[in-house]
């Protein structure tokens, strides 16, 4: 082994050492040696040295994140420092890839397929046409490892193509060039693999552990051929299709004990090529029934014969729900006069809906000893991977083809379902379940993330169902009795909210807020997700609340407390969805929490020094902060003296974050901060003032996810602090800063947002002496790479200038770096740029700014040397008041979201909302930017 892969190896090692210490510096080591040419190709290559295999793996995953950071980094990653790889590095890297991924054990080429793809998403085919025929001619072999090892790596490559519309062109060519090179290879591999079935079939146990190996290529085989299907039917794969659907009954009706699993959790390997037999087959007929219809009468039968056979056991859910999406398939299309046979419903609904309606031992287990999955599984909008679901959904298909005998039989499983409990509520319980899930599956048609079900059909009377079903459960004063149940009733309430009457949501609010105390997760995680999201709800196509903080009555207290209380109870120490209620709750009585502001932000402020020490549950933080920010936001505004306190109480935990470097929580620590300060009157305190130099460190802005949050609370500390930040002689770091993103794409707007600070906060002789260095900073991204954004936020900037100074002075400036400039940037940045500018504030800048520069620009008017660009730019100025402009103008990248969707955090920004910058109105005395111009044009007699 060369020296240079010996002493990789050795640092591969240490970073497998116990020893927390030896890790990091292995890991500053690695990241200097990762700056050296070549090294990932030297990484690759130890891959495939006869070492120790943990610490080829530790070079697998080393291997991967280097190209996942550098094969072609993000403009984040660019801003972090990162270096793309060369071409001639990446050349010799894709010569040697394949191999030596075909040649490792499976731990390690497992790690190094996921690099493949990786590549694949930039290079394949354009840059890579070498791949596909390579992979073919590897595909020449018996050896059925090596057969596997390729056809996972093109099983990798082609799941691009799934779930893309025919209407994608490009990506249409790309797969067609596709099914050319490798739809004969793979149709030859198959035909290979089936050859071998027979002998290996009827050998007996001896030969068990080969035949799964025959049958793992040969569903990876059945899902190469769904993704190269997936865009559409083509000449190519429709003349395959007889024979593929010939090899995919076989296995579908193939039986044979001895591949059983032994666990019960896990699927066998037949039960997952019949998996993805059942998933070819419904993509089939869902994007060509009629193509699809020879082979739909045996496919049906089979299927049906599949579900009469599968278990209960979690190992056989993928099948099953497989099996039962395809049925649904059916019933959705126009063949679905299949299940009109005389008693087809009776016994689709009676053999496979009802039995995968049920609860299930497992269920009940995970109910208690795995909540946090079970929430995830069964929780409104969290069911798409559970037979409940699939179930379901094809109670609803089934419905609307033929509501009266769906009906019929329905209304008889319920009334038989609930009688069976009434009989015996303690043992019979499971009955009841049953019965609140058939309700919902017969009842659902369609629902939103906000609102829940909006529409339902009108077979069961949902009232009458809620009042005399699901209120007893959750008037019920023993919280802890048949738990499944009292979360059944909450999620019925979470799910027709919108649908139930009023005053039906206020007679359960009482219940919920006393099932807040019930010891099980489930139970209270879906009381506080029903509170939450009645809270938030509104009423349909309107912008209001459908309740009111009224409405809570004298339920605030309580419910406060035992949301807080909530977190002692098991499982729930970092419940998210305890926290976001709290969130909402704080949120919907806005400034009416004062009076349990100080309670609230003890509590909150405490979670925060313990979640501060070991962060572990990412919504759950997020959610915190947004609470916080949130109390600060309407306790403030309730009494806003009280800031202090708020201080005082937040300040221990933000310190602990800075100083022990908790990166993760830094770009809310820093929002935070921009809030405080935002909401106080200046002078701030001396505090504040303490923790701004270090805040220009290089360590926190060399984090990207830090970048945006650091730069709001740059703005907060020029609008209030700008005489300080100068009087301490931090300008010329702020303005580094300034300089540092300016440079990036991904990060220009935001150095754009520092230097509007700085116009709209400083007076002009703070800075006038760097202007000349910030217009050529400028005018260097200009020149060599200029971008639709950058010119955006330029002509903002010079607008921003042109309405504060004047436009005399603003020429006077930029003659300090080039005479006459600013008549090159009107013709060359601000006439092709103005019409796709949007925003009410921006538009009414340029829009003043455009009046002062044809009004108030010495030498500029219809007459001279330049008449032809100021007449120009009184046209594009008219054509911008009038709302003309570009056809396609473009919307700001950064559009914020809001927070029902920020769930945790990343190396990304998070944004706190309830923590929004309250912008302060641009040119106050301009009303009306339309009237303005008018006026000044007449003035002129322009």
């Amino acid at each position: 082994m060369e020296v240079e892969l010996q002493q990789l190896a050795a640092i591969l090692q240490q970073t497998l050492s116990p020893d927390k210490d030896a890790i990091k510096a292995a890991e500053q080591q690695l990241k200097v040696a990762a700056q050296q040419p070549g090294y990932c190709l030297k990484v690759l290559k130890l891959t495939a040295t006869p070492i120790d295999e943990s610490i080829r793996q530790s070079a697998a995953v080393n291997f991967k994140n280097v190209v996942k950071y550098r094969w072609v980094p993000s403009e984040a990653d660019l801003y972090g420092g990162a270096q793309p790889l060369p071409d001639a590095e990446k050349v010799q890297i894709k010569q040697l890839l394949v191999s030596i991924t075909l040649s490792t054990p499976q731990r390690v080429s497992a790690q190094l397929s996921e690099a493949l793809s990786i590549i694949c998403a930039y290079d394949f085919p354009a840059k890579w046409p070498e791949l596909l025929p390579e992979l073919a001619s590897k595909l020449a072999t018996d050896d059925l490892s090596v057969v596997r090892g390729v056809i996972q790596i093109a099983n990798n490559v082609f799941k691009r193509f799934r779930g893309q519309p025919s209407s994608n062109n490009a990506l249409a060519q790309e797969l067609d060039m596709c099914q050319q090179l490798f739809l004969r290879p793979l149709h030859e591999t198959t035909v290979k693999l089936s050859g071998l079935f027979p002998s290996l079939s009827a050998a007996g146990v001896a030969s068990v552990e080969p035949l799964k190996q025959l049958l793992g290529c040969i569903r990876l085989s059945y899902r190469i051929f769904y993704s190269l299907c997936s865009m559409g039917l083509s000449e190519a794969t429709e003349a395959e299709l007889g024979f593929w659907m010939d090899e995919m009954h076989k296995m579908l009706t193939y039986e044979n004990p001895a591949l059983g699993e032994q666990d019960a959790e896990k699927e066998s390997v037949l039960d997952g090529v019949k998996t993805a037999v059942c998933q070819t087959v419904d993509l089939l007929l869902e994007i060509d029934e009629e193509t699809f219809k020879p082979f739909l009468q045996r496919f049906a039968a089979s299927v049906w014969q599949v579900l009469m056979k599968v278990s209960q056991k979690p190992g056989q859910d993928n099948l099953t729900m497989a099996a039962i999406k395809f049925l649904n398939t059916i019933a959705k299309g126009v063949f679905s006069n299949l299940f009109a046979a005389d008693g087809a419903l009776q016994q689709i609904c009676e053999s496979i809906i009802v039995p995968n309606l049920r609860v299930r031992p497992e269920d009940e287990e995970m109910f208690e000893m795995n909540p946090t999955e079970y929430i995830r599984r069964d929780a409104e909008g969290g069911d798409s991977d559970t037979r409940r679901r699939a179930a379901a959904d094809l109670v609803r298909s089934l419905t609307e083809r033929f509501p009266a005998e769906i009906s019929r039989l329905f209304t008889g499983y319920i009334t038989a379902a609930l009688a069976d409990y009434t009989a015996s509520p303690t043992t019979n319980w499971r009955s009841k379940d049953c019965a609140i899930y058939m309700v919902t599956a017969l009842s659902v048609k369609g629902r939103t993330a906000a609102h829940g079900a909006t529409s339902i059909t009108q077979l069961v009377n949902l009232l009458d169902f809620f009042s005399a079903q699901v209120l007893p459960e959750l008037q019920n004063p023993k919280i802890n009795e048949n738990p499944l149940l009292k979360a059944d009733a909450v999620k019925f309430v979470t799910t027709f909210r919108s649908l139930l009457p009023k005053d039906a949501c206020l007679a359960s609010v009482p219940c919920l807020v006393a099932l807040l105390g019930s010891e099980y997760c489930v139970v209270h995680s879906y009381a506080a997700i029903c509170l939450e999201r009645l809270l938030s709800l509104k009423e349909p196509g309107q912008k209001t609340l459908r309740f009111s903080p009224q409405d809570l009555g004298n339920h605030l207290q309580p419910l406060l407390e035992r949301l807080f209380a909530g977190f002692k109870l098991p499982d729930s120490s970092e419940n998210e969805y305890l926290m976001k209620a709290i969130m909402r709750v704080i949120v919907f009585v806005g400034p009416a929490i004062a009076p349990v502001s100080q309670v609230c932000l003890q509590r909150l402020a405490a979670m925060l020094v313990e979640v501060c020490r070991n962060p572990r549950n990412p919504s759950f933080n997020h959610y915190l902060f947004e609470s916080v920010a949130a109390l600060i936001r309407h306790g403030t505004a309730a009494n806003p003296v009280s800031i202090t306190q708020y201080e005082q109480a937040l300040f221990p935990a933000f310190e602990l974050v800075l100083q022990q470097d908790v990166q993760e929580f830094h770009p809310y620590v820093f929002q935070v901060f921009s809030q405080l300060i935002e909401l106080r009157p200046a002078p701030l305190p001396q505090i504040y003032l303490q923790i701004f130099p270090p805040l220009l460190s290089p360590m926190f802005w060399e984090r990207s996810g830090n970048v945006p949050a650091l730069v709001r609370l740059l703005q907060a500390y020029l609008t209030k602090a700008g005489d300080e930040v100068v009087a301490g002689g931090h300008l010329v770091a702020v303005l580094g800063v300034f300089q540092k993103l300016i440079a990036s794409r991904a990060h220009d707007h935001e150095g754009f947002y520092i230097i509007n600070a700085i116009v709209e906060s400083l007076p002009l002789q703070a800075y006038v002496q760097y202007l000349p260095s910030i217009w050529t900073l400028m005018f260097q991204r200009l020149s060599s790479t200029k971008t639709p954004k950058f010119c955006r936020f330029f002509c903002v900037f010079l607008a921003l200038f042109v309405c504060k100074y004047g436009a005399a002075a603003t020429a006077e400036q930029l003659d300090k770096v080039q005479a006459g400039i600013i008549y090159m940037l009107l013709q060359q940045v601000w006439l092709p740029t103005v019409p796709s500018i949007e925003g009410t504030d921006e538009e009414k800048l340029v829009t003043v700014a455009g009046v002062k520069l044809i009004t108030e620009l010495p030498g500029f008017g219809a007459t001279g040397a330049q008449a032809a660009l100021w007449v120009a730019v009184r046209k594009g100025l008219v054509d911008k008041v009038s709302g003309g402009g570009a056809a396609g103008s473009t919307q700001q990248e950064d559009d914020d979201a809001d927070f029902e969707e920020m769930q945790g955090y990343s190396a990304a920004y998070a944004r706190l909302a309830n923590a929004s910058k309250v912008e302060r109105p641009v040119l106050a005395e301009i009303a009306d930017p339309k009237k303005y111009v008018q006026d000044a044009l007449a003035r002129v007699g322009a």
